[in-house]
């Protein structure tokens, strides 16, 4: 669909703003939906539009990414044909036809994934989510994360219902989600470009050293007795992709967590691959509600130095292909 094309769905001008974006194609989903389309009377042709939800959602698409103010500024474009939310109210006559998507790839990725979208409803709530492409697609910042990550975890569950299927046994549910947690960690790891997506969601210090800052927390340990503000805390091991932590004398003072979860598939990565070095300390600034309850948290500052940088470790798929043959021949 061409920019022009889009305009003329959503009958609007060439200036106008993502929030009056939004709003328009809340209202004209809303026109559309199946729901006010039955309760509507058949004699007003008011609120009847010549355009179809599927339509509207792919103008939605192109335009978003061509608005002025608070544009997300798009690094790709994409040209859906068909979305759960066409099969649930019309039926899938366009299932099978064929994508438009453009996006940087990793061809050595191990296997292919979806690459999804939300839908929102009149009043902006999400109606659902619709399939935009398949295929070895980088993730990028205006990809939600969240959908990012279904994506990545249907690929893992995909990879071990072929075995199950060519072994002819079942697992125990909690038995194959640890290997499908495992095998999604790796995967994830395949369609994030490091260093971009590090620049994009961290502070930088200094851009010519790679140097970011990170807010944190650690979630302290029992043991680790008291913990004062700008005391340095020093890693102590990496154990089931957790950062743990230690105090300048050894003791053990628990593990980092992060505020925004995309930290676990970008920097503890570059960690285990021993590919940073890390400077710790304690917060000045602490929230009084973190240290009630059982579980306590301190907020701790965390600087990243990057050393050099290799996207794709190559032997990703090695860990993969390790990890099936595992799930395969256990019992």
């Amino acid at each position: 669909m061409t920019v022009q094309q889009a305009y003329k769905i959503f009958d609007v001008r060439s200036d106008i703003t993502k929030m009056e974006l939004k709003k328009r194609y809340r209202r004209l989903m809303h026109m559309v939906h199946p729901d006010a389309v039955l309760n509507r009377d058949k004699s007003n042709k008011e609120n009847v539009y010549r355009y179809s939800a599927y339509e509207i959602n792919e103008a939605y698409t192109v335009l978003f990414n061509q608005t002025g103010q608070e544009s997300l500024k798009s690094n790709y474009k994409y040209d859906y044909k068909y979305s759960e939310y066409d099969e649930k109210y019309y039926g899938t006559d366009q299932e099978n036809e064929e994508y438009d998507f453009t996006a940087p790839e990793n061809e050595h990725a191990f296997c292919q994934r979806n690459v999804y979208h939300y839908a929102e409803d009149y009043n902006g709530n999400n109606i659902g989510r619709f399939k935009v492409a398949r295929g070895r697609y980088m993730w990028m910042p205006d990809e939600d994360f969240k959908l990012f990550l279904r994506s990545i975890y249907e690929c893992s569950e995909e990879l071990l219902n072929r075995i199950d299927e060519e072994t002819g046994r079942v697992h125990d549910s909690e038995y194959k989600i640890i290997y499908q947690a495992e095998l999604a960690y790796l995967l994830a790891q395949q369609f994030i470009a490091t260093s971009d997506t590090l620049g994009n969601i961290l502070t930088s210090i200094d851009d010519a050293a790679n140097v970011f800052y990170v807010g944190a927390m650690l979630e302290m340990s029992p043991k680790s007795g008291f913990i004062k503000a700008g005391m340095k805390l020093f890693p102590a091991g990496i154990k089931k992709h957790r950062l743990y932590l230690m105090t300048r004398s050894g003791k053990e003072a628990g593990y980092i967590s992060f505020k925004d979860d995309r930290l676990y598939y970008v920097l503890i990565p570059i960690l285990e691959q021993k590919r940073a070095m890390v400077k710790i300390e304690v917060s000045s600034k602490q929230d009084r509600h973190n240290t009630m309850g059982e579980k306590k948290y301190k907020n701790i500052d965390l600087w990243v130095k990057i050393g050099n940088d290799a996207t794709f470790p190559e032997n990703i798929n090695m860990r993969i292909e390790d990890l099936l043959n595992s799930y395969h021949e256990s019992k």
